[in-house]
C-alpha cells in the first residue's frame, strides 16, 4: 500500500482518493448526478465534457465524450450498478461504445456527512494490479484521478460562492 501525501492511496489494483469539501452531502451528490453539473467540471485538467445520454438510474447508461486538450475525443460509457442518494454511486466503465473495452475497471463514490461539510471517497477498482499499472501508463490515470478530484473541488467552491 502506498499512501500519498495528498490523501491518494494505492492498493494493489485500486485507487482511492478521499477529500472534504466544505458544503453539504446533498449538493455533492447532485454535482455527480447531473450531466449539466458533470459538464462543468468532469475529467482531468484540460477536458471538457460532451454528454450523448444519461439515464442517472440503477443498471441505467452514461454515455459521453471527454475531449482532450490535444484535441483527441474519448468515447466512454458508464452503467450506473448502484445509486444510493445521497450515499453513494457504484458504476462500471464499460469501454468506448464501439465494443472496444480499453479500460476496464469499476468506481465506488462514497459520500458521508461531516458536520457541515462532505467527505468523498472515490475508489477505483481495476480487475488487477498490472491492468492498473497498465492504464496509469498511458493515460496517466491516477494523476487524472487526482486532477478530477481537484476540478470537482474547484466547481464545488465556485457554486457555493454563488449560493453564498
Amino acid at each position: 500500500m502506498i499512501k500519498n501525501n495528498d490523501n491518494t492511496i494505492i492498493q494493489d489494483n485500486k485507487v482511492i482518493y478521499n477529500r472534504y469539501f466544505d458544503v453539504p452531502i446533498d449538493l455533492v451528490f447532485e454535482v455527480w448526478s447531473s450531466h449539466e453539473h458533470l459538464s462543468q467540471w468532469w475529467g482531468p485538467d484540460g477536458f471538457t465534457l460532451t454528454t450523448e445520454s444519461m439515464d442517472f438510474s440503477n443498471g441505467g447508461i452514461w454515455d459521453f465524450i471527454m475531449h482532450g486538450p490535444d484535441g483527441h475525443d474519448y468515447k466512454n460509457k458508464i452503467q450506473f450498478i448502484e445509486i444510493k442518494k445521497p450515499h453513494s454511486i457504484y458504476y462500471k466503465h464499460i469501454g468506448d461504445g464501439e465494443g472496444t473495452e480499453d479500460v476496464d475497471f469499476q468506481s465506488k463514490i462514497i459520500f458521508e456527512e461531516a458536520g457541515e461539510g462532505t467527505n468523498l471517497t472515490m475508489e477505483q477498482i481495476f480487475p488487477s494490479k498490472e491492468e492498473l499499472e497498465r492504464v496509469n501508463k498511458k493515460y496517466g490515470a491516477i494523476e487524472g484521478g487526482k486532477q478530477h478530484i481537484g476540478n470537482l473541488g474547484k466547481y464545488l467552491g465556485r457554486l457555493n460562492n454563488v449560493s453564498s
